[in-house]
């Protein structure tokens, strides 16, 4: 851990916040670990999906997977998710069919290869039918359901719309059980997990999570992709945005497996690995609503200042350690010192061993990002 050098004076009352600069270790049981450096009411309309008419259904290309069938199973109680959004705590409790959720468990993962498909057109495929699987649109839509609330209620826009959703998922525990079973090649029935049972088991790793945000984000009119990282084993969403995106793809970059701005590329990895291979990227729907390239503007801003901050904080400590004055106005230059340590901690996740984050270091959402940054980003140049 990193801490502040200067400290106010004692008359004065005032303390420092320590500096939490901690690597951010998420593993999957499809990816290699990531880390950020230093780092209910439900609307009518949540109801109105009719469940799936199987029998409607065209045939599953056997070449790939084949739909879930329902199949009943023992009674769950799905996870309750608690997150903060904008300094707001929301709760949201999915629903999910007995017969859909111990469907997916048992529908079987395999890819038999087809000359006729690139590997990206196979795992297109792939995905495709993981993520957007039509037994589970009522779950998915009621999970929508609520976040439509939450949007509503708050009078959220395009960008913090989209922002709550991947918030909501972010927050899920990330499940270190799947990283072990990884490393001993014991994936089990069910792997990887469908939308519907990351939400009843509320965890997930790389892979699960980017699949249950791009189910949650399509549903709600945002176009989506996957990038799948196969030196790293890793996988993040690709949102629709306005702009190029990363790499020219038309979707931006966002990392799934702890809070993180979409756009921001960590290229911090365990054991020196380092997130600079091509990934395949895996275009899944196209979307009416885009990322706004202006909030794609803003979190530059937002990441510029976390990135010069410990250089920026180098320096006030430099200059007041060689600068003769007041009590006072030491106090006032330790407060702009402080500040740096603020940028560096909460525009990035910090996270404990186990990938919690540290209560004394919150994340902060891009709105409250912005309005922070009005009033104490005093580096900016």
């Amino acid at each position: 851990m990193i801490e502040p050098q200067l400290k106010p004076k004692r008359k004065y009352g005032r303390w420092i916040i320590a500096a939490l600069l901690v690597m951010l270790i998420v593993a999957t049981a499809a990816c290699a670990l990531t880390a950020t450096a230093y780092n209910p009411t439900i609307p009518e309309e949540a109801h109105v999906v009719e469940p799936t008419n199987y029998s409607d259904k065209e045939e599953a290309n056997p070449a790939i997977i084949p739909h879930i069938t329902p199949f009943e199973g023992p009674e769950f109680t799905p996870a309750t998710i608690t997150f903060s959004f904008n300094e707001v705590a929301h709760t949201l409790t999915p629903q999910v069919e007995n017969g859909v959720y111990y469907g997916a468990i048992r529908l079987e993962r395999w890819i038999d290869g087809d000359e006729r498909l690139t590997f990206k057109e196979t795992m297109q495929d792939y995905y495709g039918r993981l993520t957007f699987d039509p037994a589970m649109d009522l779950s998915i839509a009621y999970t929508c359901g609520q976040l439509r609330e939450i949007r509503d209620a708050e009078a959220l826009d395009v960008a913090s719309y989209a922002e709550l959703i991947i918030k909501y998922v972010q927050s899920f525990p990330y499940d270190m059980s799947r990283v072990q079973d990884a490393e001993t090649d014991q994936i089990g029935e069910g792997d990887p997990r469908m939308p519907v049972q990351t939400l009843v088991d509320g965890t997930g790793d790389c892979d699960e999570l980017a699949m249950l945000a791009a189910a949650l984000l399509t549903h709600e009119g945002y176009g989506t992709a996957l990038f799948l990282y196969m030196e790293q084993t890793h996988m993040v969403l690709g949102i629709q945005g306005e702009g190029r995106g990363f790499r020219g793809t038309g979707y931006e970059f966002v990392e799934m497996t702890a809070p993180a701005y979409v756009t921001d590329i960590s290229s911090d990895l365990v054991e020196g690995v380092t997130f600079e291979s091509t990934p395949v990227s895996i275009p899944l729907q196209k979307g009416e609503l885009l990322y706004p390239q202006s909030a794609v503007d803003q979190i530059a801003r937002i990441i510029r200042a976390r990135d010069t901050a410990f250089d920026a904080a180098e320096a006030k400590r430099a200059y007041v350690e060689a600068t003769p004055m007041t009590d006072e106005e030491f106090n006032a230059q330790v407060a702009l010192y402080d500040a740096c340590f603020v940028a560096l901690n909460s525009f990035r996740s910090v996270v404990d061993e186990e990938g919690n984050p540290v209560p004394d270091a919150p994340f902060m959402d891009r709105s409250i990002a912005l309005a922070w940054l009005d009033q104490y980003y005093w580096w900016e140049y």
